[in-house]
């Protein structure tokens, strides 16, 4: 655990009317380009636009977003240091047991950002043509039915973990090195199902290409309404990857507020809620407590989906 560092002031008493008075840095734990690092510029501008203030994004990848969060939650707790976290944070805690942080109890959340689901997506020739054919498939077949994954211990993984914990179905993982790799695999036959994210997904299964069976929201998405959520079916089945802010343990309640009210309204503007859609995020405004509350939830629920599948990372 990180310990808050011992000064003869109180972060958390400081004072904040002339926040932020310099540029603000936004952590992203992953390299430029992917999901998390476009999020981050995205709600970094729109805060740098409210704010009248730099908001810059720092890509430190690596250690499956530990390097970054690290980084993040070691930084001074004085509001110029920010995190854009995510379900790899809820997960890491267990998947990783040598951390040398507690996510959650060395971070003071702002605010969500939203929610992106995934869809679980079989190639065409797979016999099942719905989500109950597909499980029966499954269980009259204990580890034959394929399914590629994009790396073991991703979201899309424990996505799987859970659907195959709550089916009691025994399908085939085969890990892969992204996400890309299990879509085009997936187009050619070599695997016969997978959980994609909504955003690389959609244009596969409007094509044909692929199969979409259920989405992991707990409902149906708007730009795929004929596709059921796999919780109409599996009673309580819910895993849908989340982005969101959080900041140094310690850091004044007077800047997280302003934060996170600054970040709601963001996420209530037409041209960030559009620009969100495309990435395929349905944004979700949460204030601070809500959003700590959503945190420890999600990080015991992942943590007794990764203890039950027995997922390690080497």
């Amino acid at each position: 655990m990180i310990a808050t560092a011992a000064s003869g002031s109180r972060p958390g008493l400081a004072a904040t009317s002339d926040y932020p008075s310099k540029p603000v840095k936004l952590i992203s734990p992953y390299a430029p380009g992917g999901a998390t690092d476009i999020i981050a510029r995205l709600i970094g501008q729109r805060l740098s636009e409210q704010l009248k203030a730099p908001f810059i994004t720092e890509n430190r990848a690596g250690g499956g977003a530990n390097i970054g969060t690290e980084a993040a939650l070691r930084s001074p707790a004085d509001g110029y240091t920010l995190l854009l976290a995510s379900t790899a944070n809820a997960a890491n805690a267990t998947l990783y047991p040598k951390l040398r942080f507690n996510f959650l109890a060395d971070s003071t959340p702002v605010g969500s950002i939203g929610l992106v689901p995934n869809i679980l997506v079989v190639h065409p020739d797979v016999p099942a043509k719905t989500l109950p054919e597909f499980i029966e498939l499954a269980r009259k077949n204990p580890g034959a039915t394929s399914m590629g994954l994009p790396g073991n211990g991703s979201p899309q993984h424990l996505a799987a973990a859970l659907f195959s914990q709550m089916s009691k179905t025994d399908c085939l993982f085969v890990q892969y090195q992204g996400g890309g790799p299990v879509l085009k695999d997936l187009i050619g036959g070599h695997v016969q199902a997978g959980f994609a994210s909504s955003v690389s997904s959609t244009a596969s299964i409007k094509s044909g290409t692929l199969r979409a069976l259920g989405v992991t929201s707990a409902h149906r998405l708007p730009t795929l309404p004929d596709i059921p959520a796999i919780g109409e079916h599996i009673g309580g089945y819910e895993a849908t990857n989340f982005y969101g802010l959080v900041a140094p343990k310690g850091t004044a309640e007077t800047i997280v507020a302003r934060l996170s009210q600054e970040l709601n309204a963001a996420l209530g503007e037409t041209d960030a809620i559009s620009k969100l859609d495309a990435l395929g995020i349905s944004p979700v405004a949460m204030s601070p407590s809500a959003f700590g509350s959503f945190l420890a939830s999600e990080t015991k629920k992942w943590g007794e989906v990764i203890k039950a599948a027995d997922i390690r990372m080497e």
